[in-house]
């Protein structure tokens, strides 16, 4: 494949490989707990084994790939909602809920109470507290500052919050969910906890910055594309109808 080609694609690719994470982010303003992915780029060169190539033939060899990207765990934004069973953390820490799949971990406190009187997610899942899942009697359920789940002022049982010493061991799974992709990082409880009572914990993703960066990368992609089609319709047609020809 022609040097300049193998570059061009390879920076389309992982600037389409961009892409589609920022579309998550932006997708996912609205999400309370959501927190926003960073990618990072790796540049290779299939020539730099090779001592006797070119420092020119080096540089066109480059090509650019989406390494991985990282989870930015930094909180976002506490709004008031005035509701009760609505529940944001302040600091680190995340509510720990139990799923067909096994325990998860999320920021989202937008919990609700279900027919059975189950404290649970926005999606159906138990909220786990000091003693398993939370089942509450009927009345006014409140929550204190220190996690403490209370119905008509009577304590019930206390929200189960953990961190993680190293956050790069949690993976997202969805809903604003995380779960412990290590066998040696270990959940830990959250001392000094504070709670938020009538607040949410609103997606960390500045939708500002993400549609800045999609309209540069958008710009960039229209430039690669055009590195491509010059490649493609004029230095091949160069290369067989002028350089091919007979003196």
């Amino acid at each position: 494949m022609d040097s300049g080609l193998y570059s061009s694609y390879s920076g389309v690719r992982a600037l389409a490989d961009m892409l589609e994470m920022l579309s998550n982010n932006l997708a996912n303003v609205r999400t309370a707990g959501f927190k926003g992915d960073e990618s990072f780029f790796s540049v290779y060169n299939r020539t730099l084994s090779e001592s006797t190539v070119a420092p020119l033939d080096k540089a066109i060899n480059d090509s650019s790939v989406v390494e991985g990207s990282v989870v930015d765990f930094r909180p976002g934004p506490v709004v008031i909602t005035g509701r009760d069973l609505d529940v944001a953390l302040e600091g680190s820490g995340f509510f720990v809920v139990n799923t067909p799949e096994g325990i998860r971990y999320t920021r989202n406190g937008d919990f609700q109470l279900s027919a059975k009187g189950q404290l649970t997610t926005s999606e159906g899942l138990a909220v786990m507290g000091s003693k398993g899942p939370i089942n509450l009697p009927a009345g006014k359920v409140g929550i204190s500052q220190a996690g403490e789940v209370e119905v008509n002022g009577a304590r019930i049982d206390k929200l189960k919050v953990v961190d993680f010493p190293d956050k790069r061991a949690l993976e997202k799974v969805g809903n604003s969910l995380f779960k412990n992709g290590s066998t040696t990082t270990k959940e830990q409880d959250v001392t000094g906890l504070i709670v938020r009572g009538g607040s949410l914990e609103q997606s960390n993703v500045n939708p500002i910055r993400q549609m800045t960066m999609m309209i540069n990368i958008n710009r960039q992609f229209e430039s690669l594309q055009k590195a491509i089609q010059m490649i493609m319709n004029t230095m091949n047609d160069r290369s067989i109808n002028q350089v091919g020809r007979p003196l």
